[in-house]
């Protein structure tokens, strides 16, 4: 079965046809036809295995007529052949005639002028044309006829001279190869057109493509499944009578009832060039999207976003944190913003994950993000999530933002104070919509998330200096919580230094040490200015340097002074060291005694360090004494 055919309307044609394919040995088969003949004998060929058809002036226009849906390759009539027509019958007379088909002829030139010849041109859309054009051009005197394959049969039959324009053979070869390069280019096409055939049938999408005007000239099973429709049905109807709602050219997203399903409709229009070729929808039941949607939120809870800490967590038994932790278990079982005041190393986190464990979104993720970590375009993407293409160096696969994750959850957003002016518009739109937009993308996204922000800052003086937006501050500042710093809790301090060092020797695997009481009064005496942060990791730097040596007061206080380069406390403790020992035992027990053996008092009117004073004491045998406090 030869894949190209030639319909020759000429013998010579023909015969040069068949030389070229002895020598090319390729699946040729040539036949000769004329005109509205050569119509049955393109159909012939076809039906024995032809995929593209050759052949060449009017002959070309009838079978493009009649079989429009069959690639078909021109054999070109080039100057030269008409050139050489002209100057063989310019040897019988210089009065002549061209009659030939529209698209034989592409150069609009003087040829009467170029060849000095008497030469009037007759074009010819049908081969019952040349009878009437032939009798023009003998009133017109013309005394010889050049043409096609038509011209010369008719000239023939009218006794009239004629000279045929025949196409070299070099314009056979190109036709050739030309044809040979289309049934490349369709095979592979063809290969395409099956892969995406069959990934069309591997998705659980439903899948539909269209062309400019609304035709339906793909579709999958899942699609059919969703319409309920037969294939044969569906393919080439206009899309629009399945679907009212799809504008020409438009993409858009909705919901539509197909029988008892609800589906979520996705039309996305395909642009080459700036322009239309048909659209692309996609059909998915929402209860799919549902159980999909499920799925991922639970994958981002296994990777990591889920909150660890609850209430029972927080160690203290101070009336001041005893009365935020209340306050906190209130706001918990609401599903307001809640706004957390505290200095740094308070334990901001931990409330919020503590508030979310507690409330109705505890089986939810709970994300948290640092604002001031990350630069602004970055922080961006991280909250929003982007598309493909959305800047240079995305994913090609986009990403999902901070706030889609935490869909059905909690989202924290610490340091608030630190997001740019430019991201506080665009999450205040996200708190009042409750929907995100990805960069890069035109589509809203609805989102089902708490907010809990945090500040180390005054947001309320940020506001007045613009440094802060009202509007998101007021957005924001719904329930509001402060954390108290750890100097204003002081009797819960050696609670948790006691939780911390039982914490580092499970973690460092080595025997609780011998702590001499003095430390313990060095702890709580100590502001702690990085609060209970900066306590963890002092208490595990000590037992990372000590491990289970007894710890007395000169390793408590030779660690603080090589860490914390002697803060404010222990600077005083250090000046007043010498003073106590300028003091003796009686004006010591004066002082303890008018002050009822105080010995905070005691040691700030003597001008000494709490400390120093125990110290004193002890060595006198005093310090363990329990009437001193």
């Amino acid at each position: 079965m030869a894949r190209i055919g030639i319909v020759a309307p000429y013998r010579k044609l023909y015969y040069e046809a068949l030389e070229i394919k002895e020598e090319l040995n390729d699946d040729i088969d040539v036949r000769i036809g004329l005109l509205s003949n050569a119509v049955d004998v393109a159909r012939d060929l076809i039906k024995n295995g032809a995929q593209v058809l050759i052949s060449r002036g009017g002959t070309l226009n009838y079978i493009r007529r009649d079989i429009p849906d069959v690639p078909l390759v021109e054999i070109e009539i080039s100057s030269y052949d008409i050139a050489e027509a002209i100057m063989e019958a310019k040897k019988i007379s210089n009065h002549m005639a061209l009659i030939i088909f529209s698209n034989m002829l592409y150069e609009k030139r003087d040829l009467s002028k170029l060849f000095n010849v008497d030469l009037k041109i007759f074009y010819i859309e049908r081969e019952e044309q040349a009878v009437e054009a032939i009798r023009k051009a003998m009133i017109e005197g013309c005394e010889v006829m050049v043409g096609g394959g038509i011209t010369n049969k008719v000239s023939l039959e009218m006794g009239i001279r004629s000279i045929l324009i025949s196409s070299g053979k070099d314009s056979v070869y190109r036709s050739i190869r030309q044809a040979q390069n289309i049934l490349y280019y369709r095979e592979d096409a063809l290969k395409q057109t099956e892969l995406i055939q069959t990934v069309m049938e591997n998705t659980p999408l439903g899948i539909i493509t269209t062309d400019r005007i609304g035709r339906i000239k793909m579709i999958n099973s899942p699609a059919l499944d969703i319409l309920k429709l037969p294939r044969e049905h569906v393919l080439g109807r206009d899309i629009r009578k399945i679907v009212p709602e799809i504008k020409d050219g438009q993409g858009a997203d909705f919901i539509k009832e197909f029988g008892d399903s609800k589906i979520m409709v996705n039309i996305k229009p395909v642009d080459i060039v700036s322009s239309n070729i048909g659209s692309i929808i996609t059909l998915e039941e929402i209860s799919e999207i549902s159980k999909k949607e499920k799925y991922i939120r639970s994958a981002f809870i296994k990777k990591g976003h889920v909150a660890r800490y609850r209430f029972e967590d927080i160690i203290g038994e101070s009336k001041v944190l005893k009365n935020v932790l209340e306050i906190a278990k209130k706001y918990a079982e609401f599903d307001s913003t809640v706004l957390i005041f505290g200095e740094t190393g308070t334990g901001k986190e931990m409330f919020a994950q503590s508030i979310h464990n507690k409330s109705k979104r505890a089986k939810g993720p709970f994300v948290a993000v640092n604002c001031a970590s990350l630069s602004e375009s970055l922080l961006e993407s991280e909250l929003f999530g982007y598309v493909e293409g959305a800047f240079t160096g995305a994913s090609k696969n986009g990403k999902v933002g901070l706030f889609e994750m935490a869909h059905k959850g909690t989202i924290f957003l610490d340091e608030i104070s630190e997001l740019p002016v430019s991201i506080q518009a665009k999450l205040l739109r996200v708190i009042q919509e409750k929907a995100v937009m990805r960069l890069g993308d035109d589509r809203i996204i609805p989102v089902d998330v708490r907010i809990i922000a945090a500040s180390n800052k005054n947001l309320g003086e940020m506001v007045k200096r613009k440094e802060f937006r009202e509007d998101l501050y007021y957005r924001l500042n719904v329930l509001t919580l402060t954390i108290p710093p750890l100097r204003e809790r002081k009797q819960d301090i050696v609670n948790l230094f006691q939780y911390f060092i039982d914490l580092f020797c499970y973690k460092f695997k080595i025997d609780r040490p011998l702590i001499d009481k003095a430390c313990l009064e060095i702890i709580q005496d100590y502001d702690w200015p990085g609060n209970v942060r900066e306590l963890e990791n002092f208490t595990e730097r000590l037992l990372a340097a000590y491990g289970s040596q007894y710890i007395d007061t000169g390793k408590i206080l030779e660690l603080l002074n090589v860490e914390q380069n002697l803060l404010t406390d222990i600077q005083v403790f250090s000046k007043r060291s010498s003073r106590a020992g300028e003091l003796d035992e009686n004006e010591i027990l004066d002082v303890l005694k008018r002050n009822n053996f105080n010995k905070t008092k005691t040691a700030k009117q003597l001008g000494i360090g709490r400390t120093t004073l125990w110290r004193f004491l002890k060595k006198r045998g005093g310090g363990n004494s329990e009437t001193f406090r």
